[in-house]
């Protein structure tokens, strides 16, 4: 199947320049995605209910594999546009930690919004179809 996604891939970005199929991503770890998909789509609602634990745990999460994913990427090589989004997925996270420090939750949300957004323009890039 994932043989199957890779020649897909290799259509699609020669129709349409997707930058995902251009690259093998068979070694990517999924369950880091899933993780990291599990932290975002909670992180939001965790701040809106006011619960800084488990929004802290959630943003703890997402840390962690953004920063498998930069390291990731820096390794594969060729992919900067990645290893920015990375980055900056990062950058918007420390503002999390930082309004989640100081209870300000409407910097924390609009910080966790951006952390989403990061990750659909990552995925518009990389994700393989399925």
């Amino acid at each position: 199947m994932r043989k199957w996604a890779y020649i897909i891939g290799w259509s699609l970005a020669a129709s349409s320049g997707l930058a995902w199929a251009a690259i093998d991503l068979g070694d990517f770890d999924e369950y880091v995605m899933r993780d990291m998909d599990d932290a975002n789509k909670d992180l939001g609602p965790a701040l809106g209910a006011g619960n800084f634990e488990a929004a802290l745990a959630d943003a703890e999460a997402l840390q962690t594999g953004l920063n498998w994913t930069e390291d990731y990427f820096v390794r594969k090589g060729g992919v900067d546009d990645a290893v920015v989004l990375a980055r900056q997925g990062k950058d918007s996270l420390a503002t999390v930690f930082a309004a989640i420090s100081r209870k300000d939750l409407d910097v924390a949300s609009a910080a966790a919004r951006e952390v989403g957004k990061n990750c659909t323009s990552c995925h518009d890039l990389y994700k393989p179809l399925k």
